[in-house]
């Protein structure tokens, strides 16, 4: 169709130009993009039917490439956005620095102190063995740890045993074994209300199995359950035993009603009796 001499611009064509223009400029590459095509369709449509009396086909095919041309980018751009998200560079992602351990500070054991037990976290199960045998007042009753120097659980027994009776205390050795978890509910519960008035008068000896096994063995303390307590009487050897077997979780509402009528020699009915130590002529079966 020809143009007619006195025919006039479209202004929806001139309009779907200037909008992709300032779609361009300003970055609204989304409405500026969808405004553009529909202008430059609309322009299209209007100047087909005017029949030649309007032009400016050219300015409403340039206003939709550019609207094409904007929502390609907007597709670009929002992919690269996605990708960039889920998958962030290396070089912004920042790198700490190693955490160095702290040396180990070295303590020198007092010989007596008043402290209370540290938590579990601090001190496992087992009887920590240090240089000094170190002696602990619990409120109302004492735990031992022997040292590196001492050297047979004879010995150990005889000198807490002249010490318990000069105090007027009962002797109990606490059998114990590295990451024994129980053992760590015995010391936890150890200054609380209900241990203290089940252990008042204790002098308390904590060894660990490892370290005393054959005299363990030899004395006829078992050393297959931990925690294990033999209430040691005046000739040094075990007048009973029980272990932690005789509760079920290792709290102080289950420890304290066994080892206090334990020590006292008043627990009667247990669940894993015993039969006392193993006579030098008995024959294991």
């Amino acid at each position: 169709m020809q143009r007619q001499p006195d025919s006039r611009l479209n202004a929806t064509a001139l309009l779907s130009l200037l909008v992709g223009i300032f779609g361009t400029v300003c970055f609204f590459w989304g409405i500026a993009g969808i405004g553009a095509i529909i202008l430059g369709a609309v322009a299209n449509t209007e100047i087909r039917r005017s029949e030649g009396k309007q032009h400016g086909r050219g300015l409403a095919i340039a206003g939709i490439a550019l609207g094409t041309l904007h929502l390609f980018a907007l597709v670009l751009g929002m992919a690269a956005l996605f990708t960039f998200a889920a998958h962030p560079p290396s070089f912004l992602t920042p790198k700490l620095p190693a955490r160095k351990a702290s040396p180990p500070v070295a303590m020198a054991p007092p010989p007596v102190t008043t402290a209370p037990v540290p938590p579990p976290g601090e001190r496992p199960g087992a009887a920590t063995r240090e240089e000094a045998t170190r002696s602990t007042q619990i409120g109302k009753l004492v735990l031992v740890d022997p040292g590196t120097e001492v050297k047979n659980l004879h010995g150990l027994l005889a000198t807490q045993r002249a010490l318990a009776a000069s105090d007027q205390q009962k002797l109990l050795l606490w059998v114990t074994a590295v990451d024994c978890t129980p053992c760590n509910g015995v010391s936890v519960a150890l200054p609380g209300r209900r241990l203290q008035e089940a252990l008042a008068g204790v002098r308390l000896v904590r060894v660990d199995a490892a370290d005393f096994r054959p005299e363990l063995m030899k004395l006829g303390v078992p050393i297959d359950v931990t925690p294990g307590f033999a209430l040691i009487g005046a000739d040094g050897t075990p007048a009973d035993y029980v272990n932690g077997g005789e509760w079920d979780a290792d709290i102080p509402e289950n420890i304290a009603p066994v080892l206090g009528p334990f020590v006292r020699g008043a627990y009667r009915t247990r669940r894993n009796p015993w039969n006392g130590p193993r006579r030098g002529d008995e024959t294991a079966l």
